[in-house]
């Protein structure tokens, strides 16, 4: 079994600690190795290539949201889940921007943790609850072209079915092969509908898309 290669990155050790005990009971993990800033995890990426950096926001030297771009620019295979204390907005965009493929909060339950990194692994996008509602209202306010408000009223009505059920799953954060399994389809296929929501609902990328697929359903 290839298991996924985790970093920890975080300047309190005892943070560090609790995340390297819970995450080394999962047999399909392996914690590579943990550092205390970012700079610490840009200089380990270039040696050790993880699947997964768990990035703590704050950080001296160089902190988490800073890393996460270069590490996005360097090392695009690597996946960055960023885990913080702070619920703060601008916070959570910046490290959107810079290329993290999740914002989780610290109280996130061990269980829940453990999804999410496979989740991400598997090429999906996860953002805590609080982290999406925030999203949601920021797009809502900048009036963003895709922004659900802003979309013609027949917009979501266009979709097809099958995309309708691929949207709602994309926001739940399930990756392409768990969509494929889930709605018994190639991920091929998968793939295709994909494109096509990217297409029908003007969205960037598969984060937009699960921005409005959590929109779409409140």
């Amino acid at each position: 079994m290839n298991k996924i290669r985790i970093l920890i990155v975080d300047d309190q050790p005892i943070v560090c600690e609790g995340l390297n005990a819970i995450l080394q009971l999962e047999e399909d993990f392996e914690i590579t190795g943990v550092c205390h800033n970012g700079q610490e995890a840009l200089d380990f990426c270039e040696q050790a290539k993880p699947d997964i950096v768990l990035m703590d926001a704050r950080m001296p030297v160089i902190d988490g949201i800073a890393a996460t771009k270069e590490i996005s620019r360097l090392f695009p295979d690597i996946k960055v889940l960023i885990l913080t204390t702070f619920n703060e907005e601008m916070l959570i965009f910046e490290g959107l921007q810079n290329g993290a493929k999740g914002f989780l909060l610290k109280d996130t339950q061990p269980g829940e943790l453990c999804k999410i990194i496979r989740v991400v692994h598997a090429g999906g996008v996860c953002l805590h609850p609080d982290v999406t509602q925030k999203i949601i209202e920021r797009i809502s306010a900048r009036g963003a072209e895709t922004a659900v408000e802003n979309l013609p009223g027949n917009t979501f009505d266009q979709l097809t079915g099958r995309e309708k059920e691929v949207l709602r799953l994309i926001g739940r954060g399930l990756s392409n092969t768990e969509i494929a399994s889930a709605l018994f389809i190639v991920e091929g296929t998968v793939k295709s509908h994909v494109s096509s929501l990217l297409s029908k609902l003007g969205a960037r990328d598969r984060t937009q898309l699960a921005i409005l697929a959590t929109k779409s359903m409140t």
